[in-house]
């Protein structure tokens, strides 16, 4: 027979294992553009930490040759992880925007009559 602390701990191992779960299937659901946009955003916050941790350690050994190696390599991949970012930002607003300028869901709003639904419980349609 299992302790409460164990069950409490089988418990908590669950979590996890669906919270991991979750969040593979929600990136297994975005699309390719938006996925590579999270991989660039994760590359980028390696590489800052990173540079955080080289001055730390420059400052403890008095010795910065490495940290300006890093920043010199880090530089070019910060400025173009911007354009990059801002491209994807710009496609994707691009894509859910109708002809006329209109968002979409504004549009699925004005094609309804601007009237609320009064069911509870539903979702708002996929986009």
């Amino acid at each position: 027979m299992k302790g409460k602390h164990e069950r409490q701990r089988e418990r908590e191992e669950q979590k996890r294992v669906t919270a991991l779960g979750r969040f593979i299937r929600h990136m297994a659901g975005l699309g390719f553009t938006n996925r590579c946009a999270i991989y660039i955003l994760l590359f980028l916050v390696a590489g800052i930490a990173g540079g955080f941790i080289l001055a730390v350690l420059s400052i403890r050994y008095q010795y910065a040759g490495a940290l300006a190696c890093w920043t010199v390599v880090f530089t070019p991949i910060g400025t173009a992880v911007g354009v990059v970012l801002g491209k994807i930002v710009d496609k994707n607003r691009a894509e859910n925007v109708s002809g006329n300028g209109d968002g979409i869901t504004f549009a699925a709003a004005a094609a309804k009559g601007f009237a609320k639904e009064t069911k509870t419980g539903q979702q708002s349609p996929p986009i």
